[in-house]
């Protein structure tokens, strides 16, 4: 069994941005970076990883305090001239590096569910500063009385529910589909895979395309999906195989199939704890090796993406943006899935020492998220422009990791209320409104 330790990651990523490849790839202009300044392209990489929560000059201070370099500092305007000539893609393209990585030789550290990753495809929002320019790339969206008017924009993950790896993320205009979004992810996962979904994103299409690539797939299906969805749920069977077939009223024009195809499924039908009824559709077909009783609680592992978007919004703050423009918000979108997949790799040999260290309490324990991530932005510069390996520092936030840990209570539950939020209005954020602390 092969195992990695962070370092192996420290490395990857250090490598990636020292290179002068990278650096030729990712500025915006020839121009760009090819004069000594205070703020080389690698110094600005590093202190993006700071994820700017604070007032960009105080960041600022703190990055140059903690490389203890005899360079005292910038301004904020050089800070963001300097950002203006970085691409996005850097971070996007150094997230998918960590990822292949992680997946590649590293089977003691990898969960599977009967040799199936379990991959989730979820979407959600993300609110943007006001501004005349976000508004016009992304939209405008307001509560139902129109009184709240706010840019906001649409986000999507490919989530490896067992791991908590995200494998893709993209940030983008609202009016954008999340079923299109999700056929955008399919190429991010590989064969063999098992995708678990809500019940907006079932289409002939997108179960052609996942068939087509022997991927798996686990939906929660609307009972007027098709005909023959409605006929099972009226049927009241526990669970049968059926054909689908596409919508007869639209145009097979580009498409690889036509109105003919069928594909088979199988149809599980779930009763809820309320009463209600959930109906599921999945190309698992074997009943021996995926027996009826365990797909209640295989399709509840669709939840763990929903409590990353808990930890990626109210922990690493992805909506506290520093910046107002598309460019800065596509960075600090990038970078924050990298910070969170540089956290939970962090997280693994630490949770493996909670889970020995407070094996005889009554509760399981993990790290705490929230800390954890303090701890890492206080420590990551230095670990990363460490010249010798970052041992040392890797073992201090291990050991920082393992004192400061939350319980983890299973079955608790709490009654959703959908309308909590309804009459809620947002504050807009202003373009020089920063928190101090």
């Amino acid at each position: 069994m092969a195992t990695k330790s962070t370092s192996k990651y420290i490395n990857i990523s250090n490598t990636f941005i020292f290179s002068q490849d990278t650096k030729i790839k990712y500025k915006v202009s020839e121009q760009d970076f090819t004069r000594k300044r205070k703020l080389p392209f690698e110094y600005l990489v590093l202190c993006m990883f700071r994820l700017l929560r604070k007032t960009i000059q105080i960041e600022l201070n703190n990055f140059f305090s903690e490389l203890n370099t005899s360079v005292k500092g910038i301004s904020s305007s050089a800070f963001i001239q300097n950002r203006k000539k970085l691409k996005p893609d850097l971070f996007y393209d150094l997230n998918h590096l960590i990822v292949e990585e992680f997946y590649s030789d590293n089977d003691e550290n990898i969960a599977l569910y009967k040799g199936l990753r379990i991959l989730s495809i979820d979407g959600s929002t993300a609110q943007l500063p006001f501004t005349a320019d976000l508004k016009n790339k992304y939209g405008i969206f307001n509560n139902q009385n129109k009184t709240d008017d706010v840019v906001m924009a649409r986000v999507s993950v490919l989530y490896d529910v067992l791991n908590d790896i995200v494998l893709d993320g993209k940030l983008c205009e609202f009016e954008k589909g999340e079923v299109s979004l999700s056929r955008e992810h399919f190429k991010f996962s590989k064969k063999g895979d098992l995708i678990i979904m809500d019940r907006c994103y079932p289409s002939f299409e997108s179960i052609y395309r996942l068939q087509q690539d022997e991927i798996h797939f686990l939906f929660r299906c609307k009972q007027h999906f098709s005909n023959e969805v409605k006929a099972f749920y009226q049927s009241g069977k526990k669970e049968a195989i059926i054909e689908i077939k596409p919508s007869q009223h639209k145009s097979f024009k580009d498409l690889p199939y036509d109105k003919d195809d069928k594909i088979p499924v199988r149809m599980v039908r779930i009763k809820l704890p309320g009463g209600e009824i959930e109906i599921l559709m999945t190309s698992l077909l074997d009943d021996r090796k995926f027996p009826y009783k365990e797909f209640k609680t295989l399709y509840f592992k669709r939840w763990k993406v929903e409590t990353f978007y808990n930890r990626f919004k109210n922990i690493i703050g992805v909506e506290h943006f520093s910046g107002t423009c598309d460019q800065f918000i596509q960075q600090e979108f990038n970078c924050a899935l990298y910070i969170s997949n540089m956290q939970t790799i962090m997280s693994i040999d630490a949770n493996k020492e909670v889970k020995e260290c407070y094996k005889n309490r009554k509760y399981e324990y993990k790290v705490n998220s929230t800390l954890s991530l303090a701890f890492i932005r206080e420590r990551l510069v230095k670990i990363f422009y460490q010249k010798k390996e970052p041992e040392s520092l890797l073992q201090e936030l291990q050991e920082l990791f393992v004192k400061n840990v939350v319980p983890i209570r299973n079955g608790r539950k709490n009654k959703r209320d959908v309308d909590k939020y309804r009459q809620r209005t947002k504050p807009k954020q202003f373009k020089n409104k920063r928190l101090f602390l």
